[in-house]
Order: C-alpha cells, then sequence, then structure tokens
C-alpha cells in the first residue's frame, strides 16, 4: 500500500465518550507539543454517518486514537478494518478503552489497549503512546518513498 505524508500534528480520536475528548485534549494542552486534536463519534463511523476513508483524506492525522466501548466483539472487528485499511499506512495508532479486562476477556487475547479511566498513571501512559506513534508517524512521512 501507498504511505501517506501525513500532516504534522493532527491527532484525530475516534471517541465513544465525551471524557475522552476533554481528557486526550488535556494531555496534548500539557505535553507542550503542537499537536491539534479533531475527533468524531467512532458510533458515527460504524454507522456510515461520517466516512472513514473520505475522513481520514481530509484531515490526514499524523496518530489516530481509537476509543474502544462495548459490544467489544463487534467493536474490535470494526476497528480491525479501520486499522488495517490502507489509508492508515505511515500514521501511528493508539487503542484505548474504559475496561481492558473486558476486551481482553471478550477476545481471548492481549487487546494491547490502554486503559482511560483518568488515572494518573492511564494518562502518563497514554501521554507516551501518544508521543512514540508521533514518532513512527514523523520518521514514516521523512522516510524516502
Amino acid at each position: 500500500p501507498k504511505r501517506h505524508a501525513t500532516a504534522d500534528g493532527i491527532v484525530a480520536l475516534f471517541n465513544a465518550s465525551d471524557d475522552t475528548i476533554d481528557m486526550v485534549q488535556k494531555l496534548l494542552t500539557e505535553s507542550g507539543g503542537n499537536q491539534t486534536l479533531i475527533w468524531c463519534h467512532f458510533a458515527d463511523l460504524k454507522k456510515g454517518v461520517v466516512d472513514f476513508v473520505r475522513y481520514m483524506d481530509k484531515h490526514n492525522p499524523e496518530v489516530v486514537i481509537f476509543d474502544l466501548s462495548p459490544p467489544y466483539d463487534e467493536n474490535w472487528h470494526f476497528f480491525k478494518t479501520m486499522r488495517d485499511a490502507a489509508t492508515m499506512v505511515g500514521r501511528g495508532v493508539v487503542l484505548t478503552t474504559t475496561n481492558k479486562n473486558r476486551l481482553d476477556e471478550v477476545l481471548g487475547e492481549d487487546s494491547h489497549a490502554l486503559e482511560v479511566v483518568g488515572k494518573p498513571d492511564d494518562l502518563r501512559q497514554i501521554g507516551a503512546a501518544i508521543m512514540s506513534e508521533t514518532r513512527k508517524a514523523e520518521a514514516a512521512r521523512l522516510a524516502p518513498a
């Protein structure tokens, strides 16, 4: 698949809850970076209200945060189709959820999701994941095509 040169500093959040928007916005602001948060509801993507590929083409985020909520099995399958889409090549991905144990239990495997309950340690892990995925996207952007 063709690698996209992602827009510098755009972080997309496909969220289940508005609390997650506030939390991620606060993380980005506190990190002192120059990243801008854009978001849309995960359910709107799933229902086709928002076209995923068109959204990605329009905003071209360097990092995409997927926030999974129940029904986990259904949302996990939908997340995987988005994560594996050609438009995601060269972008960083962060997966969050409010109940990682339940998600892993439903999947029967480690989802590698980060828990967003808002505890300081959760926030540090999510902030570090966003930074790490941003560096990956920057490296992909700078790599020769």
